[in-house]
């Protein structure tokens, strides 16, 4: 079967849905991709905390981060891959979004957000196979 291009926006909401805490695959200026915790904001930037450790914000700030997220289905197989590339910026309280989000991926870092970063996303691609994951409505409000 084919896949099916996501265009941005449609990538954003899959991003956003069910919850908008993550796991994803996070590279930055080309180092080698590694899994991180990541909280998706309303317009697809990207948060990820980082608790007590800030050697993150020092080797992100101000470079090209590349991310992947991939959601499996209950067998394993992937029902939709995005990709975004953006610029890392240290995380400020103000980016923190009041309250926070429920996630059950974020639930297990204790003052995840004391230290982290932002990523402005530029662009997101991605792909589904034909036939899969309904693309969720936008959210009102």
């Amino acid at each position: 079967m084919d896949d099916v291009e996501l265009t941005h926006r449609e990538c954003v909401r899959l991003l956003r849905s069910p919850e908008r805490g993550r796991r994803g695959i996070v590279a930055i200026d080309g180092r080698t991709p590694v899994p991180r915790v990541c909280l998706l904001l309303d317009a697809g930037d990207v948060l990820i905390p980082t608790g007590p450790d800030s050697g993150l914000v020092r080797v992100a700030a101000m470079r090209p981060v590349s991310l992947e997220f991939t959601d499996l289905d209950k067998d394993g197989r992937p029902r939709w891959t995005v990709r975004g590339i953006g610029l890392a910026r240290p995380m400020t309280g103000l980016d923190v979004p009041r309250p926070v989000p429920h996630s059950t991926v974020l639930a297990a870092t204790p003052d995840a957000f004391r230290n982290g970063v932002r990523v402005a996303v530029a662009r997101y691609r991605g792909n589904r196979p034909a036939g899969g994951v309904a693309i969720p409505a936008p959210r009102e409000g």
